[in-house]
């Protein structure tokens, strides 16, 4: 007969403490992360049963409450405190979070790289006045593609600066009338940039891929 040996089951490491790793200020309508630390490493606790709470939702807002981890969506200027605790136990640990208004930001840095766009734009145009397309195929397609490359370079800065104010705008540093004068200016400029495009495909009688 041959002898069966039973192992010995090990027990899961059970939590015994709990911990918040994060930033202790958020500014209005921004956000933070927070992570939860459990001592000891070895103890497995489900995310579902890691809950966040707080309690000022009207100040510092919870917006994943069952997780490892969590955002902080401050809402309006004030102090509250977050409370995460394993589901089943007595384990918690408390945050104190301070919401503090969000510092405007003047645009007139913007406004002046819009301006300076459009003049790039208005020379650009003079400069295609100035061209007279070559009588080669190739090297009129070589004029056509630098022009069109500098019109599509303006493109790309008004790009990158709509998306940067967008993000403060989101970030709470800027006023949705702020960023809609910009948007409007940016998209005024855009507009000249499309028109131009249209009268350089006049002037040269064609489209080049």
């Amino acid at each position: 007969m041959i002898a069966t040996v039973t192992m010995p089951v090990m027990a899961a490491a059970k939590a015994k403490k709990i911990a918040i790793k994060g930033k202790k200020t958020v500014a209005v309508g921004s956000t933070i992360e927070l992570d939860s630390v459990i001592t000891p490493k070895k103890a497995k606790i489900k995310d579902r049963n890691i809950i966040w709470t707080s309690s000022k939702p009207s100040v510092a807002k919870v917006l994943e409450k069952r997780d490892d981890d969590t955002k902080i969506k401050g809402m309006k200027a004030g102090t509250a405190t977050i409370t995460v605790r394993i589901k089943g136990t007595s384990i918690k640990k408390k945050w104190k979070i301070t919401v503090k208004k969000a510092a405007k930001t003047s645009t007139a840095a913007a406004v002046t790289k819009i301006n300076t766009y459009k003049a790039e734009a208005k020379n650009l145009k003079s400069q295609i006045n100035k061209t007279n397309p070559a009588e080669t195929s190739q090297k009129k397609k070589s004029q056509y593609r630098n022009l069109k490359k500098k019109i599509e370079t303006i493109e790309k800065k008004l790009d990158g600066l709509e998306n940067t104010w967008e993000d403060r705008y989101e970030a709470g540093k800027i006023t949705r009338s702020q960023y809609r004068s910009l948007e409007k200016k940016i998209e005024a400029v855009e507009d000249y940039l499309d028109d131009l495009e249209d009268y350089l495909d006049e002037i040269f009688g064609y489209e080049v891929d």
